[in-house]
């Protein structure tokens, strides 16, 4: 088929949240400025007007801007820059009247709508994302079949983007009654662009458009909310696994240490206190990254439900059913569902690493009391020796005083009651060995022998008895 097409024009979508840029500091009106510098003197920044304290969901920061181009191609365009809730939006049409003047015109123009590829903005962290939405209207007579107009949808693309990296095709389907082809992965997060080819064959298509265009826009500003939450979302999932394979790390570890069953020396068990600082800390970093990963899904339901009023409203103006509206339809009925459902996985698997993040403090704690307490008894019996010890060696010293005492005073009475006589029996029965002693040694010597007699029993009725 031919590769002519009529009126071709360009809106860009653009969404960027506020947070501390607010205002004329916004990075989104620096791209702005930058992109209209390639088609008109007239800059949006010095002009915003931005509303102290709104509580409406949309407004506007300016009166729509007139571009005023001076090319060779009828090219014309507007500007609207506004605030969405949190965020700030940025509608930007570049193309050709409808007026006939630009009929039947290569599809090369198109690679004048984004100069230097200024149309596509990398933004920062904050930035939502952007939507390009190309519209031309089809030859008269055209193929009204999409896989007969997918060629030239692609041809339009790869003008677009000067043939550059441009996004993959993702679906085609019928948008008020024309065909509509979309481009871009939202799997890809690294690199997703999101284009709309719409081959106008109806007059009435362009009728709704036109009257749905405010809708349309806040339909794609909830949708980039929807991707971006997803695709911050993998990050998240991304530090989460990261840290979940540390605790695993951890755990096996830990589980080699237990294993060994030997006492812990104040060394190891200094490091298992350590240890358990540690897991508090990457509990409570766990702890935050799964509360962000839910806050994301949270994000995702309520722009989602969001998403599906607005397309409600989309048919309630035109008096038409969902189903008309199947390439918008799919991305709440599919795509969000899928990345709800992935987060959900995610969170289903993460979860368990607080478990065992519990379950090591659990141990390691259990194993650090079960320790010190083996540690307190020991220096406890130490201490309870120490202290027996040193009454025993007290009672000892005066079982020995008690015992000598003793053995004086009963050999200073033996040697006072009449040894003398004692004697004298002896020599009677004329012991000989007796009998050659003196009655002096005699006497001190049965007295020693009385006195180390009870001496003895004494000292071994009043010694400390071992424990």
């Amino acid at each position: 088929m031919s590769d002519k097409i009529s009126a071709p024009n360009v809106y860009l979508y653009a969404f960027q949240l506020q947070n501390d840029s607010k205002g004329s500091n916004n990075p989104l009106w620096k791209h702005c400025d930058k992109i209209l510098a390639n088609f008109t003197n007239k800059k949006l920044t010095p002009n915003l007007v931005f509303p102290p304290n709104s509580h409406t969901y949309r407004e506007d920061l300016l009166p729509t801007v007139v571009l005023e181009f001076n090319e060779n191609q009828p090219i014309e365009g507007f500007a609207q820059p506004l605030q969405i809730q949190d965020s700030y939006a940025f509608c930007l049409n570049i193309g050709c009247p409808e007026d006939g003047t630009a009929d039947n015109v290569d599809i090369d123009l198109i690679e004048q709508f984004n100069p230097n590829r200024a149309l596509l903005i990398n933004g920062d962290d904050n930035f939502l994302g952007q939507t390009l939405l190309l519209t031309a209207w089809l030859p008269a007579n055209s193929p009204d079949n999409l896989d007969s107009l997918k060629p030239l949808a692609d041809k339009c693309r790869d003008a677009l983007f000067h043939s550059d990296s441009p996004p993959v095709f993702y679906r085609s389907s019928k948008l008020f009654g024309s065909p509509i082809f979309e481009y871009g992965a939202i799997s890809d997060t690294a690199n997703y662009r999101h284009l709309l080819v719409w081959l106008l064959s109806d007059k009435q298509t362009d009728e709704n458009f036109n009257k749905c265009q405010e809708e349309i826009l806040n339909l794609l500003f909830h949708r980039h909310k929807v991707i971006k939450a997803f695709q911050d979302s993998r990050l998240i999932y991304d530090e989460l696994d990261r840290e979940y394979r540390i605790i695993e790390k951890n755990m096996e570890i830990l589980q080699a240490q237990f294993s060994r069953g030997t006492v812990l020396t104040p060394t190891q068990l200094q490091e298992f206190q350590e240890q358990l600082k540690q897991l508090f800390s990457k509990a409570v970093t766990y702890t935050r990254l799964l509360r962000k990963l839910e806050d994301y899904d949270n994000t995702i339901v309520l722009n989602l439900n969001n998403y599906i009023d607005i397309l409600q409203t989309i048919c309630d103006i035109l008096g038409i059913d969902k189903e008309e509206l199947s390439i918008l339809n799919h991305f709440s009925r599919k795509s969000a569902l899928y990345m709800r459902s992935q987060i959900a996985g995610d969170l289903g698997y993460f979860r368990h690493g607080t478990n065992l993040i519990e379950q090591a403090i659990a141990s390691i704690r259990g194993i650090v009391e079960i320790e010190q307490a083996r540690s307190d008894r020991t220096n406890q019996l130490a201490l309870r020796k120490s202290e027996l010890g040193e009454k025993n060696r007290d009672d000892r010293l005066q079982s020995t005083v008690q015992a000598i005492g003793v053995g004086l005073a009963a050999g200073g009475i033996a040697a006072s009651s009449g040894t003398d006589k004692v004697f004298e029996t002896v020599q009677n029965y004329k012991i000989p060995i007796l009998m050659q002693l003196h009655p002096f040694l005699f006497s001190f010597a049965l007295s020693f022998a009385i006195a180390l007699f009870a001496a003895s029993i004494t000292w071994w009725r009043t010694k400390p008895k071992k424990i």
